[in-house]
């Protein structure tokens, strides 16, 4: 079931979140982003993101269990206007490959249509090339690559979908 993060959800979240960046991203970002320090920055961003509301916030729960987690909201790309980004799709490694992704994914788009937008964003690292994948299979399309510099050091990919 998706329903809006609550903050008893917080905590698994963040776990969820640096779980997933230590997993999926070690071999391609900034290591200083992995550690101890730097996962503990990400959840004071986290925790700063979700009280703030600037995103939606929503998580996948099953039998009260959260286990994923979505965000989005307007983009803040200045190259593309009016356009719907989801900044984050985490699911929990033991709850991959279920089809949570796919209906985290289903759920945005049906809020951007229902919001009225025409355009949706995501972006991935260029070598997480299984969320890529993913997001193509989806219909999105790569629409730009752009080094991101610090903190990451990496290569982001931006993909697009028309709605």
């Amino acid at each position: 079931m998706i329903r809006p993060l609550e903050e008893r959800d917080i905590e698994i979240v963040c776990t969820i979140v640096n779980e997933n960046w230590k997993n999926v991203y070690s071999e391609y970002i900034n290591p200083m982003l992995l550690n101890a320090d730097g996962c503990a920055e990400r959840i004071c961003q986290l925790k700063s993101d979700f009280s703030s509301h600037r995103l939606s916030e929503y998580v996948w729960e099953e039998q009260n269990q959260v286990s994923a987690m979505l965000s989005f909201g307007d983009t803040a790309d200045t190259d593309i206007t009016e356009a719907f980004e989801i900044w984050r799709i985490y699911v929990d490694a033991h709850f991959q490959q279920k089809g949570i992704g796919k209906q985290l994914l289903d759920f945005a788009e049906q809020q951007a249509k229902k919001q009225g937008y025409k355009r949706i964003v995501i972006w991935a690292f260029k070598s997480n090339h299984r969320a890529i994948s993913f997001y193509q299979k989806q219909g999105y399309c790569i629409d730009k690559e752009e080094y991101l510099g610090e903190p990451y050091l990496a290569t982001g990919i931006r993909l697009k979908k028309e709605i």
